[in-house]
């Protein structure tokens, strides 16, 4: 079993509960990790109420135990699965901008092998060498992916006064007079001490080892903040407002060996545009393709445990193997859809799975509807806020129907949320939300409408204190047509 993070194994989970919500995870552990062309892929043995699963990161997937018995057979289908996913974006042509950086990682790779690899004087001072020219590759690549302000440019190779204007331009003003002088510290000290060690005559390995480790610590800086300056990555979410924002990298299938970077909140998950960052391939593809393209996928119901050879006996296939549509999906209702009946009216194959909350979020009834009247919205807030609401699976086939029946296109829209279940944990889930236009502050929803809402909240035992301030402090409006009025009133008395 191999150690893995907290944050890790609620990811795994959530992804599994997700793909399978009808499934209970009972055991998980992480139990082999491998890097294959600078992507590097976890494999978790999951256990649940009915079976075995193996989940795949990398480009998640999930493989049933059955028809992968063999871990290392399931990792290299999977692994051939990523590489073979059909190439649906295009590079974007004013990204290339960042690819120069691209030489400043291999000469920082080569310093470190250096390192390793050093055993006498000249080696060390060889190491100073490669850190000098890793630090100088920085600030060239710097001035070919931006235009930095300045009088009149220094030589391309004077480090020191690139490294002052780098510094002021990416950091002005006196509010970030202390982060200035950090990057700038890093980045003299790196510099200073490889050039001392290519001349030193009483050099160790341990300087050696210390040079590259201050010419990563002020790579990694400065390639960050000029980074993060290019691609205009905010102060704060755009979405929820949370500060933090953590760098995701990967591998695009548009643009093979090349690694993107792009900005992710940690709080909501809002990400923002992805660059490129590193070319390992020099853009050249790893597979090239000949014949027709295919976008057929298939579910095999032969397990595949061994290969066969010409005279071996055929494995029998699997029994009650499903080629159908994939799981149900799961749905988070807020509004008048947390009563059962009404939304098995909509969608004969929903189930109940429970309550769930979905925090950063605040109920209002202001989504205006057709009938002038306003609807329940799940607004997202800065505040501790959180709706509570009821989780249903339903067939996907009856997607379309729900779609319909929430109004996508008439001012609401569908999203994929992550909320907390009765049992604690985080799963990625169905709901919809208002249109920013369709927000009216001003409306009231009718009494029938209210009393739906009210209704599935008691149905499902939501807490009184949200029942309380959420649903019945709101005031509700007489419905002037009389007639729907009474027909919804006794829908509602039929529940």
């Amino acid at each position: 079993m191999l150690k893995a993070t907290d944050e890790e194994i609620e990811n795994v989970r959530e992804y599994f509960e997700w793909q399978a919500p009808d499934l209970e995870v009972t055991f998980m552990q992480k139990v082999y990790s491998e890097t294959v062309l600078n992507t590097r892929h976890d494999v978790w043995d999951i256990h649940t109420n009915k079976d075995r699963w193996w989940v795949i990161t990398g480009g998640t997937n999930l493989y049933s135990q059955e028809q992968f018995p063999n871990m290392d057979l399931a990792l290299t289908f999977h692994i051939g699965l990523m590489l073979r996913i059909p190439r649906t974006e295009e590079q974007r042509a004013d990204d290339i901008r960042i690819l120069p950086f691209g030489p400043v990682f291999e000469k920082m790779e080569e310093a470190g092998t250096a390192v390793t690899q050093a055993h006498r004087l000249s080696d060390y001072q060889a190491v100073g060498v490669r850190c000098r020219e890793a630090l100088l590759e920085l600030i060239a690549a710097a001035q070919d992916a931006a235009v930095w302000k300045m009088d009149a440019p220094p030589q391309r190779a004077n480090f020191r006064a690139w490294t002052e204007i780098i510094c002021n331009d990416l950091l002005p003003s006196d509010t970030n007079k202390e982060r200035r002088s950090a990057l700038k510290g890093a980045l003299e000290s790196a510099w200073t001490f490889s050039n001392w060690l290519t001349h030193s005559k009483s050099a160790t390995w341990i300087d050696a080892d210390m040079a590259s480790s201050l010419m990563q610590h002020a790579i990694g800086m400065a390639t960050s903040l000029i980074l993060r300056e290019l691609r205009g990555v905010p102060e704060e979410c755009p979405k929820c407002g949370s500060p933090h924002l953590e760098p995701q990298q990967g591998e695009n299938t548009a643009a093979p060996g090349v690694l993107w970077e792009r900005p992710c909140c940690a709080d909501c998950g809002w990400v923002g545009r992805a660059v490129p960052i590193v070319d390992f391939e020099d853009g050249q593809a790893i597979i090239t393709r000949e014949g027709e393209e295919s976008h057929d996928c298939s579910i095999m119901t032969v397990p595949l445990r061994s290969v066969l050879r010409p005279g071996d006996a055929s494995i029998e296939p699997l029994k009650d193997t499903e080629t159908g549509p994939p799981e149900h999906v799961v749905y988070f209702a807020y509004g008048s859809n947390m009563s059962t009946a009404r939304l098995r009216e909509r969608m004969p194959s929903c189930k109940p799975l429970g309550t769930a909350t979905l925090p950063g979020h605040a109920l209002r009834f202001h989504k205006r509807s057709v009938d002038k009247s306003g609807k329940c919205n799940a607004f997202a807030t800065d505040g501790g806020d959180s709706v509570i609401g009821v989780l249903f699976s339903f067939d996907p086939g009856e997607r379309a129907v729900l779609d319909k029946a929430e109004g996508v296109g008439s001012g609401y829209e569908h999203a994929n949320v992550t909320v907390i279940n009765d049992k604690g944990r985080r799963r990625k889930v169905l709901t919809y939300l208002a249109v920013p236009g369709y927000i009216d502050e001003s409306l009231r929803p009718y009494g029938w409408y209210k009393d739906f809402v009210l209704a599935g909240a008691r149905e499902h035992g939501l807490p009184e204190e949200y029942v309380a301030e959420c649903i019945l402090s709101v005031e509700a409006i007489d419905d002037p047509d009389e007639m729907r009025d009474r027909k919804q009133r006794a829908t509602l008395g039929s529940k």
